[in-house]
């Protein structure tokens, strides 16, 4: 199991997205689906040769696969985030398991995230009964992109992870090409463009045993920005340009995401990540600042303003909590038992960083109510009304706060930063401006 939170999570938000809706975020997926509710209990293998130019910018790309059962739920879901390493050379890459009981469509794809160039080319797909040691191979259309793929005809494949609902995502081109492919006369290639988080301007800093990366844009006050827990820089692709326009926008790796390093000898917490925070401002020689924090992120906003209040000027948060049951029961059910099985299916240390980041949300933070008393700045508290955090929770936060306000984003989820960026971006910004 190598799944990646981040990919996860977006996962679940692009199944609500209408057919040709253009989206922005640092991933893309080309898909096929392939109906296999005659091949229920079946093993399965799909396989496909990969390889990328930009090796050493922090790009990733590799297989992924999912199976939707007859009632809709997930039979089936693994992606390559995490486990594998592709280079310039191709190679073979694999992901495999058993279709589902009440299997109906199995979904495969191809998925490149952040800026670079990246190949795929003969995809395959064999189940095998369990019987006998014979796979039969499923034929795809297109396997080997010798026909070309154009926005208008996919010749078997869509971008996006659901059928019928296309969705574009800006900043990545796909097509075929002639260079280099590994067998026959053109391979897929999926391009990833102008994609913060791996910047060529972007710089590491020294800070309290690790190094973290971050990006400048714009010019003026700071606002210092903070993403969730399975995220990077580029969670805030669609905040950067509007915020820039006003201000001097700082965007860092918190240690263990995205290129920032870690210490794996020191527990993942919010304490620690603050301290990262402050010894970060103060080699920026950034005596006070702005603060917007999304998830994960708006915890550390809030553990910024109640350890460090002369830094802080003002934060807005979105999507954050003060004690692990301030997620919904069942969000928190589901990550409890995902922390199991990656516990479980450790090999070799593959899971390592997943299981520290869960972890992290599972034991963290344990703040009380009347904690946020220290809170002296002006804090804006925001959530989707659909968010995993418990409305309760989130206005009751806003209440404990001295000068505490209260945004609830109609028809929303804790992606709203990603779902409604034009509204998020103005209520940020009229906040931050005392409009």
């Amino acid at each position: 199991m190598k799944k990646n939170l981040g990919f996860f999570l977006l996962f679940w938000l692009l199944l609500g997205y209408s057919q040709e809706k253009t989206i922005v975020s640092d991933w893309t997926s080309l898909t096929q689906v392939i109906n296999i509710e005659h091949r229920q209990n079946w093993n399965f293998r799909v396989t496909a040769k990969i390889r990328k130019e930009n090796e050493d910018n922090g790009s990733n790309c590799g297989l992924w696969c999912r199976i939707d059962n007859k009632d809709k739920s997930t039979g089936f879901f693994e992606n390559q985030y995490y486990g594998i390493k592709v280079t310039h050379e191709w190679k073979t890459y694999e992901v495999k398991g058993t279709i589902s009981s009440s299997a109906q469509n199995m979904y495969i794809g191809a998925f490149a995230q952040n800026n670079g160039d990246f190949y795929f080319d003969d995809f395959k797909l064999e189940v095998n009964d369990g019987k006998s040691k014979k796979w039969i191979e499923i034929p795809l259309e297109n396997s080997g992109f010798e026909k070309d793929i154009t926005a208008s005809n996919g010749n078997g494949w869509f971008e996006g992870i659901h059928s019928q609902k296309v969705t574009h995502i800006k900043h990545f081109t796909i097509g075929t090409s002639d260079y280099k492919p590994f067998s026959g006369n053109k391979s897929l290639l999926i391009k990833g463009h102008d994609i913060i988080g791996t910047m060529p301007h972007g710089k590491f800093m020294d800070v309290n045993g690790i190094k973290l990366y971050y990006e400048v844009y714009g010019e003026g006050e700071p606002v210092l920005m903070l993403h969730g827990n399975g995220q990077s820089i580029s969670a805030f692709m669609n905040q950067k340009d509007t915020f820039a326009k006003k201000y001097k926008v700082i965007i860092v790796d918190c240690r263990e995401r995205g290129k920032s390093t870690y210490d794996k000898t020191k527990e993942l917490t919010f304490d620690i990540q603050t301290e990262d925070l402050k010894q970060f401002l103060e080699k920026l020689n950034i005596k006070k600042t702005k603060i917007l924090g999304w998830s994960d992120g708006g915890i550390l906003a809030l553990s910024m303003a109640m350890k460090y209040p002369e830094m802080v000027d003002k934060i807005a948060c979105s999507g954050a909590n003060i004690y692990p049951e301030g997620v919904k029961d069942e969000e928190l059910k589901s990550m409890k038992e995902m922390f199991a099985s990656l516990i479980k299916e450790n090999k070799e240390h593959k899971n390592d960083i997943l299981i520290d980041l869960l972890n992290l949300d599972l034991k963290y933070p344990n703040w009380k109510y009347e904690d946020l008393n220290k809170i002296q700045c002006p804090s804006l508290i925001i959530a989707g009304d659909k968010d995993i955090i418990k409305t309760e929770h989130t206005v009751k936060i806003a209440e404990s706060i001295p000068h505490g306000q209260l945004a609830i984003i109609p028809n929303s989820s804790h992606y709203v930063p990603e779902e409604k960026p034009e509204l998020f971006n103005e209520l940020v910004i009229d906040f931050f401006e005392n409009k």
